[in-house]
């Protein structure tokens, strides 16, 4: 991921799967572009590879088209309402902030000169400065080749606050139950069931000394 052609080609793929998300979605360029804050003209770019789109636009993009962040190479589509009452600008300038100042403090906490991480990506260090201060958007595919630089997953920089946070950790939540076994997938969804799993949240939370004593006392009591 850390030359040009490679994040050529990333872009490229990105932004077939997203004109094919939309595309499944029924939405038109000019609704879509609408609801993550852009230009017809700009998601189009996005489409086709020529840009590639930012994190927090790709997070409303998702979110809007019913499409689970961590699977957008898999199609789940659900309804969606608008998020409406803010300012998708203010919005998406206060996310960009955000990854702003958690990447300069990975690259801070890594050792690497700004320098060293352009070497390492194949972006300018004009670029990543610019990243750092929030001045401009990061591309994802940039975001990709950043992170992986840093030994980081893109995964800890999504949005888990908010309409689009909770939606994606709930949409995280249910692919992680349609994973597990029928059996398991029927047993917990059944109501009765509820105690049970309250009761092995909370032993989850014990240490191992006090799962020992508990299964020494378990023992006791059934001599």
């Amino acid at each position: 991921m850390g030359d040009r052609q490679s994040l050529s080609l990333r872009a490229k793929m990105l932004g077939t799967t997203m004109r094919m998300a939309r595309k499944a979605a029924k939405k038109s360029l000019k609704e879509s572009a609408a609801l993550i804050g852009t230009t017809p003209g700009l998601l189009a770019s996005f489409e086709t590879g020529r840009r590639s789109i930012s994190l927090p636009e790709l997070e409303l993009y998702a979110y809007h088209l019913g499409m689970p962040l961590r699977q957008f190479w898999e199609f789940e589509q659900t309804e969606q309402a608008p998020i409406i009452g803010q300012d998708l600008a203010v919005v998406l300038g206060l996310r960009n902030r955000m990854i702003a100042a958690v990447l300069h403090g990975q690259r801070t906490d890594s050792g690497l000169s700004v320098r060293q991480l352009a070497e390492a990506t194949g972006l300018t260090t004009s670029k990543i400065n610019a990243y750092e201060r929030g001045d401009r958007p990061v591309p994802v595919t940039h975001l990709e080749a950043i992170s992986e630089a840093l030994g980081h997953d893109i995964q800890d920089y999504v949005d888990r606050q908010g309409p689009v946070g909770d939606w994606d950790t709930s949409q995280r939540a249910l692919q992680s139950f349609l994973r597990m076994p029928p059996k398991l997938r029927e047993f917990i969804a059944d109501p009765a069931s509820r105690p049970y799993l309250e009761l092995a949240r909370r032993m989850s939370d014990l240490t191992v000394d006090k799962l020992r004593g508990l299964g020494e006392g378990l023992i006791d009591i059934t001599d």
